[in-house]
């Protein structure tokens, strides 16, 4: 039996893309080596072992991201030639391979390579592919399936920095990176080409399990697909493809320079490394609220208001952790922190595919993804800077406020494109 004959037998008492969420959530959880929660626990091993300053290997890893953001269009491009499920396969073997490569890195030359293996194929591959594939399932249920898609990152931000920190504290961090890489290669890659279907299209279906009458229901559909889609020539030339992509920078670029330098910003208040991989895990607890977020905020009102709304209260969470000196203050800056970037990001997720149409959403999106992994490159060297020069994080979450607010003011200026205007 292939997989669309099972599939469709699996469709006769569950809608497939119920599964197709769940293996993509995987997916988001296995880009966790790629992810900078994950990194983050290798970088003081790295530090004392080779002797390197912070500012240096922030600078390696912000290149190494920048690089991976700029070629992610190239990934999104073969999405939408070959399809998530052989693209899965391709990303999560190269991730493993990555991940092996990285448990022998010995130099700038092979920590700046490693770093970038992790980037494209991991942080930006494996959240680019099952960010594509989700909508192509769903329509009416979009904001909901996205948001359960998001469960896979927050179980990984929950789970993954105590187990890298226990790996690099009892085996070393060699063998740490070496466990990814076969986890990835024995469990991940193995799933994902036996179970994964591109679209409900190919066995017969529609999105949301909407009834189908006759074939003429499948083409009728195709055609709406085409219609309504951007190609991404013609995305490119709206405005609202610049002013989401520059606010889609910023949770990116505040969460990658706070989360990597943030055993050392917990350390300067009097914060140990096992207090910290517990507290870092609170800024994911809040995703678990958000399939009801979804259905009853992103779902009703309009995205915009909703962007604006969720930046206002980062803006002064950045302000308020200039105020905490213990773990459990800490602890209340990343759940609101998590909650209002959980808002954010499934927010962004919804309105690419909402503006932009669901047939060419793979290269758009490997696009729009340039804007958050050069966000995440930008934010580690300020943080870095600001630490080596004052011996204290303060400029950099000002800096970061300062950066919201102008994301603010972007995000109440974006209204869905016509195709009428971009010729």
């Amino acid at each position: 039996m292939n997989r669309e004959s099972f599939a469709k037998k699996i469709s006769k008492f569950l809608f497939y893309g119920w599964i197709i969420i769940a293996l993509s959530a995987l997916a988001t959880f296995f880009s966790s080596p790629g992810q900078t929660y994950s990194i983050s626990a290798f970088i003081n091993s790295y530090i004392v072992d080779f002797g390197y300053s912070r500012t240096l290997i922030s600078s390696i890893y912000s290149a190494a991201t920048i690089l991976s953001g700029f070629l992610l269009v190239f990934m999104g491009k073969a999405v939408d030639r070959f399809g998530q499920r052989r693209m899965l396969v391709i990303a999560g073997t190269t991730l493993s391979l990555a991940c092996f490569f990285n448990s022998f890195v010995a130099n700038i030359p092979m920590i700046f390579i490693g770093f970038f293996l992790l980037r494209y194929f991991g942080q930006g591959s494996l959240t680019l592919i099952p960010g594509s594939l989700v909508p192509q399932w769903f329509e009416k249920k979009r904001a909901l399936a996205i948001s359960l898609l998001t469960l896979g990152t927050i179980f990984g931000t929950i789970i993954v920095p105590r187990i890298n920190i226990y790996m690099i504290e009892t085996y070393g961090w060699q063998t740490a990176w070496r466990g990814w890489s076969l986890l990835i290669l024995v469990l991940f890659v193995p799933l994902m080409w036996i179970f994964i279907v591109n679209k409900p299209e190919n066995i017969g279906m529609l999105p949301d399990n909407m009834p189908v009458r006759s074939n003429h229901d499948i083409a009728y559909e195709l055609e709406l697909v085409t219609q309504r889609s951007f190609t991404l020539n013609q995305a490119i030339k709206t405005k609202e493809f610049w002013f989401i992509g520059l606010i889609s920078m910023l949770i990116p670029m505040i969460s990658t320079g706070m989360i990597f330098h943030f055993y050392s910003i917990m350390s300067e208040r009097g914060i140990n490394e096992t207090e910290t991989a517990t507290i870092i895990g609170f800024i994911a607890l809040p995703g678990l609220s958000m399939p009801l977020i979804a259905g009853t905020i992103i779902d009703r009102y309009r995205s915009k208001y909703i962007i604006f709304t969720s930046l206002l209260f980062i803006m002064f969470d950045l302000i308020y952790i200039q105020y905490t000196s213990t773990p459990l203050t800490a602890g209340i800056f990343l759940l609101i922190y998590g909650f209002f970037s959980n808002v954010q990001s499934i927010t962004l997720n919804v309105i690419w595919v909402r503006y932009f149409g669901r047939l060419y959403l793979g290269s758009i999106r490997g696009a729009s993804t340039v804007f958050a992994v050069v966000g995440s490159a930008l934010g580690t060297v300020p943080f870095g800077l600001s630490y080596d020069m004052t011996g204290s994080y303060k400029t950099a979450f000002i800096l970061m406020a300062m950066a919201t607010f102008m994301g603010m003011i972007l995000s109440l200026t974006i209204k869905k494109p016509t195709k009428k205007s971009v010729y």
